[in-house]
């Protein structure tokens, strides 16, 4: 399968890279990723601070309080698949996951009857998406579990996150609510705001079994 790859805000796709590097030898070698990079500058995710230079080259998708980086930014995610897709899946980490979700609900929304991009998505520590109608409107909000699971029917998500995430709390449990139950699959580990690596056995083979589940599912709905 082919992945587009969406990083966190304060990252680089180098640093998603890395992330996803242990996830990536645990699975099948036949798939294959390609990263798309936010458009921001920001500074270094405080988490990262031990990893990378401060000073390095770092961004973000989008800002939180300016629908106009919101709209760009999922304008941009658009035009990027028109030229380089078509692509299989999608694995999105923190803020890259609130702009493919909020992408996919919006694309859903306005054309119910056409195919998402993408036939499946990989959220890690998935930020909450953003309500399509009300951006459509000037306003921007974001989703809650009250406003259902009926957004993305039948389309196959994995949702995989710490119990230990201080940095976005309770965000990915509202983006796993708001996704088809019937083709979701959930993974709760004991690390914080990150993917799993080399370090974390356990959450490693946890997250690549619910990968897996998921691949498995679209090969069923194909």
């Amino acid at each position: 399968m082919r992945f587009l790859c969406l990083h966190g805000m304060g990252t680089n796709c180098q640093i998603m890279e890395s992330q996803i590097a242990t996830i990536r030898y645990e699975l099948d070698n036949t798939h294959t990723y390609d990263f798309v990079e936010g458009t921001l500058p920001a500074s270094l995710a405080p988490e990262l601070h031990q990893f990378f230079p401060i000073d390095g080259s770092y961004f973000e998708y989008f800002d939180f309080y300016s629908g106009d980086t919101i709209h760009k930014a999922l304008n941009n995610l658009g035009s990027f698949l028109e030229l380089e897709g078509p692509y299989d899946g999608v694995i999105a980490f923190s803020q890259g996951a609130t702009l493919v979700a909020t992408y996919l609900m919006r694309q859903a929304l306005k054309s119910p009857q056409k195919p998402l991009p993408f036939q499946c998505a990989v959220f890690f520590c998935g930020g909450m998406p953003f309500d399509p109608k009300a951006l459509e409107c000037g306003e921007i909000k974001q989703l809650s579990k009250e406003d259902g699971d009926k957004l993305l029917p039948g389309f196959p998500t994995a949702h995989i996150w710490g119990r230990n995430d201080n940095v976005w709390p309770g965000t990915s449990e509202v983006l796993h609510a708001l996704c088809d139950p019937k083709v979701s699959t959930m993974f709760l580990h004991d690390e914080g705001h990150s993917i799993p690596g080399g370090r974390a056995k356990y959450a490693v083979f946890g997250a690549v079994k619910a990968i897996r589940r998921t691949l498995d599912r679209v090969s069923l709905v194909s």
